[in-house]
């Protein structure tokens, strides 16, 4: 970036009370969110149904994934040697009730083709009656007891079969179109009924061509009726590939794991991710192994490695051997050891398998960064628009502006000046405050808006009222079929409300074949427009005719092209993520689709000049954006985590900076700032529940890990800051003498040395030399012995308070007060100047004894 918003400069006390401001917060650990019953669900009109009373329906296979004419893969239909094949759908049927299930019976439908691109998902809330194409009911299980499965399997020929009487799914035509898989039963003791259903799409990027016809040449039916129809325009495809992981990093108060920094870590999840079978793991190989397959080249072309740096930060850290330690808030330990408590004395030791997992995962992400294109995220996924509100420039440095660790660690430089939010997208203020001249944010469709406030077609917004800015847009409808596939599937704040749903009713091989289809649908919708142009309409040259809207939206498809934008948390494992890229690879090699690299994207014109950015995107209800300390007495999170920076910022300034043992300083401080950003990860804000309502559970479990971690960076900076702290030698101290120094001792329980001012409050017949800037080493104290003079009489106590401050100003602890006894002082030397005066006399009178011969008693025995 090339310039960053000021940070509003406030110098103000660390609440001493911020713990227990915080203490609303719920203790750490995500409570389990309620599950909807069917009776809530049948209230409700959920389609899909996320609670079916009797049995339950998944969808895990489906075959062919695309059908692309007779070579589809997948059987043939029955009784033909060519064209026709086989649409199959294979899954699980669940007696999810508390009675037997009888005559279990399914069947598969088909609904209308999606009108375009950007409908392709309004089926999946679709009630089986828009399911009109229906096959045969197909017996899965005579009985079916409580809590037992049945496997299935319903298969369709594509199309018609000559001398076949039988159903077909009616695909003589390309486009996108929708399933359900239908299961019927009779609970006992009651009626047939409509148990459950399923959803998923199927493209068709080329229909099967009709069986031969008994005794007629394959070749006379074969016959191409396109002849002459010029070809579709390459579909133009730009991928990114988010490499990122939900925020499991803890702050630990400097120097409670020991001396030196460690890797805590809520849970064990980043770890698992990590691993050979891990998740993380299996997106990289993913990648490497279809960037080396069919249209391997292109598809490198086409995608842009997302990374977050709060990630890659931590694992750089894991693979240099850096301890790690589990911390849910009920003690550090080990991983794998649930009974180890460290008590910060002893070093943690290191886990080398957990070494040779971080190292090994980075070796492979530069092997796959090498030569490829590489942009920044966000760290943490942090909500770009609260850390624009908040305004601390620390924090969004450390948000925005590390891209120079990315290229520390990878190897590669990141593409500059773009902004990719988690949320994908962003308020004009956000804008407005944190892109610099001539950045690039790259955000869905809806959240943009044309000069007159219509949502624009997928393309360059230039952003009127920023130094330059501009809004890269991408697809509605893609992004949240992408978002939907996985592990963690999530409703995003731009997708279309009236498409949310349950996503945990569908499986998660149905919901990755949605957007399987979702991807592949704009080369339908190219192919389309090709069919019902003009001849000609394509050519290249000024001749052609600007009256032609068929012609027109076949240079809009083209021109617009597939912007893929993934959750930057993508739960999807090795298998799924390499389908997806296999079925891109193949396109590219068919020639339906052409690879654009990001770096040429973000340099073309703008298309929809003097946008802006939308501050509702959808005007639905947004769960994502709920603050759970919203209606708090003791502030909402960006008041909370306004104050825990600032006490950040009193630790930064502690660290003694002439003290060259004072460099780890920032390996125990920067987790802070860290959590800060992880407070507020966006990550799981919008999934769970119907993606439209609080009520139904919609980002409860996130909110909740938020909540309580805003909670824990609170008391984490007020204990730290308790660390260095002043001590006394007693409670009163008696002065000798009227200038008798005063014994102070400074102790600093932090891992690194740091500097604390000093200043002290006395009465006016006491005088205390100002102390001012002391240097205390690491871990360790500094005695004090403090000038002061007393001009008070005999027999008085007074009050002399010492504070102790960081050089910003900031009380770190609560003031010491010192009770000092002076006087007695005339009595001490009316008896100092007596024994004086005595002494004298006595050597005096021995003197002159001995200068007259006397003997003096006491000398006997020694004179010479």
């Amino acid at each position: 970036m090339n310039r960053r918003p000021g940070g509003r400069l406030v110098r103000a006390v660390v609440p001493v009370a911020l713990c227990a401001a915080l203490a609303s917060a719920p203790v750490w650990g995500v409570q389990p969110v309620r599950a909807v019953t069917p009776e809530q669900a049948i209230d409700a009109g959920y389609i899909p149904n996320p609670a079916p009373a009797l049995a339950r329906i998944t969808i895990d296979e489906i075959t062919p994934r695309v059908l692309d004419g007779a070579g589809a893969g997948g059987q043939l239909a029955v009784g033909t040697e060519a064209g026709v094949p086989t649409v199959t759908v294979s899954g699980t049927i669940s007696n999810v009730g508390d009675v037997s299930l009888e005559s279990v019976d399914v069947r598969l439908q088909r609904g209308p083709r999606a009108a375009d691109a950007e409908s392709v998902r309004e089926p999946l809330v679709w009630s089986e009656p828009s399911f009109p194409v229906q096959g045969e009911f197909l017996r899965a299980a005579e009985t079916l007891a409580p809590g037992e499965s049945v496997p299935y399997r319903v298969s369709m020929p594509a199309r018609e079969v000559p001398g076949n009487p039988g159903p077909d799914l009616q695909l003589t035509e390309p486009g996108v179109y929708p399933l359900l898989v239908n299961v019927n039963g009779t609970p006992e003791g009651g009626s047939p009924a409509r148990l459950d259903d399923a959803r998923t799409l199927l493209p068709v990027l080329e229909a099967p061509p009709p069986a031969p016809l008994p005794g007629v040449d394959d070749d006379e039916v074969g016959a191409s009726t396109s002849a002459g129809v010029p070809g579709p325009t390459p579909v133009p495809l730009t991928m990114l590939w988010p490499l990122a992981a939900a925020p499991s990093r803890i702050a630990l108060v400097p120097g409670e794991a020991g001396p030196e920094p460690v890797v805590a870590l809520t849970d064990g999840s980043l770890l698992g991710d990590l691993s050979e079978e891990g998740r993380l793991t299996g997106l990289v190989r993913a990648a490497s192994a279809a960037f080396d397959g069919p249209g391997g080249e292109e598809l490198r072309r086409a995608t842009c490695i997302a990374v977050d740096p709060d990630l890659l930060g931590t694992v750089a850290e894991l693979a240099d051997g850096r301890p790690v330690v589990i911390d849910d808030g009920s003690g550090a330990r080990d991983p794998g050891d649930g009974d180890r408590a460290d008590d910060g004395a002893t070093p943690t030791p290191v886990d080398e398998a957990v070494v040779a997992d971080a190292s090994r995962w980075l070796d492979q992400l530069r092997a796959l960064a090498e030569g490829s294109c590489v942009v920044t995220l966000p760290a943490a996924q942090a909500d770009l628009d609260t850390v624009s509100t908040i305004g601390d420039t620390t924090l969004t440095s450390a948000a925005l502006d590390r891209s120079d660790s990315v290229e520390r660690i990878l190897d590669v430089a990141p593409v500059p000046d773009v902004l990719v939010p988690a949320s994908g997208t962003l308020a004009p203020a956000t804008a407005q405050a944190l892109a610099g001249s001539g950045d690039t944010a790259i955000v869905a469709t809806p959240s943009t808006r044309t000069d007159t406030g219509v949502v624009p077609t997928s393309g360059m917004v230039g952003l009127a009222g920023t130094d330059g800015g501009r809004a890269l847009t991408y697809s509605a409808t893609v992004g949240t079929a992408l978002a939907a596939t996985g592990e963690f599937p999530e409703n995003p704040r731009y997708s279309d409300p009236d498409t949310r749903y349950w996503l945990a009713a569908d499986s998660p091989v149905a919901r990755l074949q949605d957007a399987r289809a979702a991807l592949l649908a704009p080369v339908i919708d190219a192919a389309d427009a090709a069919a019902t142009a003009p001849t000609g309409a394509q050519q290249p040259g000024p001749a052609r005719s600007d009256t032609s809207d068929t012609a027109d939206t076949t240079d809009t498809v083209a021109e617009q092209g597939v912007l893929a934008v993934p959750p930057q948390v993508w739960g999807v494992d090795e298998e799924a993520a390499g389908s997806l890229l296999e079925t891109l690879g193949d396109q590219l090699s068919a020639g339906r689709m052409r690879a654009v690299p990001l770096t040429e994207l973000l340099t073309r014109p703008v298309t929809v000049p003097e946008g802006s950015l939308a501050d509702d995107p959808t005007g639905a209800v947004d769960p994502g954006t709920a603050d759970p300390f919203a209606d708090d007495p003791g502030g909402d999170t960006v008041r909370r985590l306004t104050g825990a920076l600032r006490g950040t910022g009193t630790l930064r300034s502690l660290v003694d900076t002439s003290d060259p043992t004072s460099a780890g300083a920032a390996a125990h401080l920067d987790p802070l700032v860290g959590d800060a950003l992880r407070v507020l990860s966006v990550t799981g804000r919008r999934a769970g529940g119907d993606g439209l309502t609080l009520e139904s559970g919609t980002g409860a479990a996130a909110r909740e890990r938020s909540a309580t971690r805003l909670a824990r960076l609170g008391e984490t900076v007020s204990a730290s800051l308790a660390r260095v702290d002043l001590l006394t030698p007693g409670s009163v101290f008696t002065m000798a003498s009227p200038n008798s120094p005063l014994m102070l001792v400074i102790r600093n329980a932090l891992p690194f040395p740091v500097r604390v001012d000093v200043t002290v409050t006395a009465p006016e017949d006491i005088t205390v030399d100002p102390v001012g800037l002391i240097q205390i080493p690491a871990a360790g104290s500094r005695t004090l012995q403090v000038p002061t003079q007393s001009d008070s009489e005999g027999g008085v106590r007074h009050t002399v308070t010492f504070a102790l401050h960081g050089p910003d100003g900031t009380r770190l602890s609560a003031p010491v007060e010192l009770s000092v006894q002076s006087g007695g002082y005339p009595v001490a030397q009316g008896f100092a100047i007596a024994a004086a005066a005595l002494a004298l006399i006595l050597g005096g009178r021995r003197y002159l004894r001995y200068r007259r011969g006397i003997l003096d008693p006491a000398d006997e025995g020694h004179r010479p």
